[in-house]
This record gives structure tokens, C-alpha cells and sequence, in this order.
């Protein structure tokens, strides 16, 4: 498949399997107490985030009642108003990671997204809701590049699966507290709002979202302050770093290896249909099919995203590292397969259930499956790529699962509710319907993407 690739002029890889000796010799790695605390504050931080971004998911209908909007054009703000900015702007920034300072990067973001889900929280038009979301999404892009490459070049690579899988709970803490502190909030605000000072009263889902933005300049001044930008590991030497982190060679490299590209970047994408889909309508389906308002079913779902999707990461991570150290071929993205394998029935059952209990447990099972094979990404991602391409790997990653499953998992179920049943009762067929060929096809890209995974392994482990 590769052989009419015609090799570039400039052969990068060559030479750099022979930097990583030099570079590790000048500038080991931090101590793991100061590694960890790097990887609390960027927990912090993308905790934060998640806030932002599944907040929107409980209040469906104050904004649809206040806005007039169906159920598509919420999603698109739960969406695609997001996702699009957030995967085109994460390239450029992707690019900006591999070359410049991550943590002032970081830090920068931060302010923008924080500052963007304040707007939010006052929009007055339906648009302005929109732009406000679109700030988050440009805000946030920069935020997973410059960090699973700052955690790499603090971690050596034999605890480098378990470090990322600990900063990956952050995703799923940060879910479930949002819908934690959503449901909270919606039940101890009044149904007139709350006075806020000179604000004056405002509903409870705008002060929701001023809450969630509140912490985003604390956090930025305790990045600035306590975290230095570490040496970047396992690549060439200085005066030649520009030389070879082209887009051109990286683009080579996945051509060199689309067997293994075609699937590991594109897979965490189909799954992220199924994630981001029942996130965004977990709260409606439980009022629309068992009359549950998200102040109830808010903090049930949010110890269920916070508790499952934390095991599954952490699990993932540690059997990442186990069976790496047993030899195990494609050990990585083996523990992806483990993972589908585990969601993909319950994905498709649980909004189909009777009765909320049966729901819950089987959204449990999704969430807890979702976990170890997502988070099992980053770090079989970077097992495939060199360390100057790796801010470039994740922002494609990244593209690829915002644009299909951020952007498209909320629409997509709002579009077969809206145009195929025209029924909101029928949210559960939706999430059913979306849910079903995502499971299936990312369950046989995973598992046919296996060999030609170990094969990339073992060629990078020679060229080193």
C-alpha cells in the first residue's frame, strides 16, 4: 500500500533515533512528586472544562422555553458550535505545541474559555449563545495537545500509560460534576431566580454557568506560578527541532503507517458518537420517559459518569502499563478492545430500559466500558508517533472525535428525534439508533487494527 510513497528528501527518523540518548542525558526527567503535582493542576484544569462543556446538557428546557429552539438547534450548541472550533483551531495550536511554550499556551486558553462561559451565562439571543460556545471550543483546543505533551516530558515512558490515565479522570470527574453541580444548583435556586448583587435576579441555569467560569482565573495564576515548562524528551537536538517537525513528515509518517493510522486515530471517534450523545440527552430522556427533572436525575447520573468513567481510565491505564511490561503485542489499544467489547450492548440497551434503575446500571456499564477503551487513545497514540509529531497526533485525534463525536453525537440524536419519529417521547429510540452502528464498527476497528498496530510498534522500537 506504501510502496508508490516516494521517501522525502530530508529523512527525519534516522536521525532522530539517535537524539532520544542525548536528550535524556542532559535533562532527565522531574521528580516524580513534582511530575504528579504538574498532572494535579492540569486534573484541575481540565476538570474545569468538562464543566464548561457538559453543562449546556441539563438545561434543555429553560433554554429551548426561553429561546424557542428545538431540540437540533440545541444541539447544536451542546455540538457542533463547540466541537467545529474546537477541532479546527486545535491544528494551528497542535502545530504551536510541538514547537512553543505549553504551559503559557495553556494558560492563555484557560482565561479565553473561562471568559467565554461568563458570556454564556448572560447571552440574550439564541446567536449569542452560539458565539459564546464557539469561545469555549477555540479556548479549550489547545488545552489536550499541550497537555498529554507536557505529561510525557515529565513521565518516563514505563509509567507513562498509568501518569496519563490519572490526568484522563479528570475528563470524566469533570462530567460528572457537572452534572453534579447542575443538578444542585437547579434544585436549590428558586424557580425565579436568584439575586446576584448588581447583577440582579438571574434564572438558575445563567448562574450555573457563572459558577462554572468562576475558577478559571485562579487557576490560571497557580499554572503561571507554580508549573515551568519541562525539556521536551526523546527528540533532536535544538538547532535541528524546526527542521523536522513539518507537517510534510508527519503526514508522511501516517501514510508510512495508515493501517495503524486509519484506525487508532478514528476509532476513539466513533465511540465519542456514543459518549458525547448520552451525555448531552441523558438528562431529557430521564424527564421525558420516567418523568425525572434534572434536578433529580442530575446528581444520579453524575456519580454514575464521575464513578465509572474514573474506574474505566484508571483501569485502562494500568492494564496499559502491565501488559506493555509483559511483552504483550499492541498492549495499548488491546485495552481499547477490552473496553468495546465491555459497551457495546449496553450502549444500546440502557435507553430502552422500563424503569430508571435498569437504565442507570446499564448507562454504568457504557460509561465504565467508554472509559477504559477512550482513554486507552492518548497513550497508543503517542507509542505510534515521535515526540515532535505527538502535539500534531492529538490535535488529528482530536478533530476527528470533536467533528464526529462532540459535534455530531448530540445532533445526530436530535435529528432522528426531530426528522425520523418527530416525537420528543421518542429520544430513547434515538439514543438506541445512533448508539447501535458506532458500537459495532468501532468494536471491528479496534480489533482489526491490531496487527498492523504491533507491526508500527515494532518498527519505531527498531529505527530507535
Amino acid at each position: 500500500m506504501n510502496a508508490g510513497v516516494q521517501q522525502p528528501a530530508v529523512q527525519p527518523e534516522r536521525t532522530a533515533a539517535q537524539a532520544p540518548a542525548r536528550a535524556r542525558s542532559s535533562h532527565p526527567y522531574p521528580s516524580a512528586r513534582y511530575a504528579w503535582y504538574v498532572i494535579g493542576v492540569l486534573f484541575a484544569i481540565t476538570l474545569l472544562s468538562q464543566l464548561d462543556r457538559q453543562l449546556p446538557a441539563l438545561v434543555v428546557r429553560p433554554l429551548r422555553r426561553e429561546f424557542g429552539v428545538s431540540d437540533t438547534a440545541f444541539s447544536l450548541l451542546q455540538g457542533y458550535a463547540f466541537a467545529v472550533f474546537y477541532t479546527l483551531a486545535g491544528l494551528p495550536l497542535g502545530r504551536l505545541v510541538d514547537r512553543g511554550n505549553r504551559r503559557n499556551l495553556i494558560f492563555i486558553g484557560l482565561l479565553f474559555w473561562g471568559g467565554a462561559t461568563a458570556l454564556f451565562a448572560f447571552g440574550q439571543t439564541y446567536h449569542q449563545l452560539l458565539l459564546a460556545r464557539v469561545g469555549v471550543g477555540i479556548g479549550e483546543a489547545v488545552l489536550a495537545p499541550a497537555a498529554y505533551s507536557l505529561i510525557a516530558d515529565c513521565v518516563a515512558p514505563a509509567r507513562r500509560g498509568r501518569a496519563l490515565a490519572v490526568y484522563y479522570v479528570s475528563i470524566a470527574i469533570g462530567s460528572g460534576a457537572s452534572l453534579l453541580l447542575g443538578g444542585w444548583l437547579l434544585a436549590a435556586i428558586p424557580v425565579q431566580g436568584m439575586a446576584l448583587g448588581p447583577l440582579g435576579a438571574m434564572p438558575a441555569w445563567r448562574v450555573a454557568f457563572l459558577a462554572a467560569a468562576a475558577p478559571a482565573v485562579p487557576l490560571a495564576i497557580l499554572l503561571l506560578l507554580s508549573v515551568r515548562e519541562p525539556a521536551r524528551r526523546e527528540d533532536h537536538a535544538l538547532h535541528v527541532a524546526a527542521e523536522v517537525s513539518t507537517v510534510a513528515d508527519f503526514v508522511y509518517h501516517l501514510r508510512q503507517h495508515a493501517s495503524t493510522f486509519s484506525r487508532v486515530l478514528t476509532y476513539p471517534a466513533l465511540l465519542s458518537v456514543i459518549g458525547y450523545g448520552a451525555l448531552a440527552w441523558a438528562p431529557a430522556l430521564f424527564e421525558r420517559s420516567f418523568g425525572m427533572p434534572p434536578a433529580r436525575s442530575g446528581p444520579v447520573l453524575g456519580i454514575i459518569v464521575a464513578a465509572a468513567g474514573a474506574a474505566g481510565t484508571l483501569a485502562s491505564g494500568f492494564l496499559s502499563d502491565w501488559w506493555t511490561r509483559r511483552g504483550m503485542p499492541a498492549a495499548r489499544l488491546r485495552v481499547a478492545l477490552a473496553g468495546a467489547a465491555l459497551f457495546a450492548v449496553p450502549s444500546v440497551l440502557w435507553p430502552l430500559m422500563p424503569a430508571p434503575v435498569p437504565a442507570f446500571a446499564l448507562l454504568f456499564l457504557t460509561v465504565l466500558g467508554l472509559g477504559l477503551a477512550q482513554s486507552a487513545a492518548p497513550p497508543s497514540i503517542q507509542a505510534v508517533v515521535p515526540n515532535r509529531m505527538r502535539g500534531q497526533a492529538i490535535a488529528v485525534y482530536l478533530l476527528l472525535a470533536g467533528l464526529l463525536g462532540i459535534g455530531l453525537g448530540p445532533t445526530a440524536v436530535a435529528l432522528v428525534t426531530d426528522h425520523v419519529f418527530h416525537d420528543d417521547a421518542a429520544l430513547r429510540y434515538s439514543l438506541a439508533l445512533t448508539a447501535a452502528p458506532s458500537a459495532l464498527f468501532g468494536l471491528w476497528l479496534i480489533g482489526s487494527g491490531l496487527r498492523p498496530y504491533a507491526r508500527t510498534c515494532v518498527a519505531l522500537q527498531s529505527a530507535g
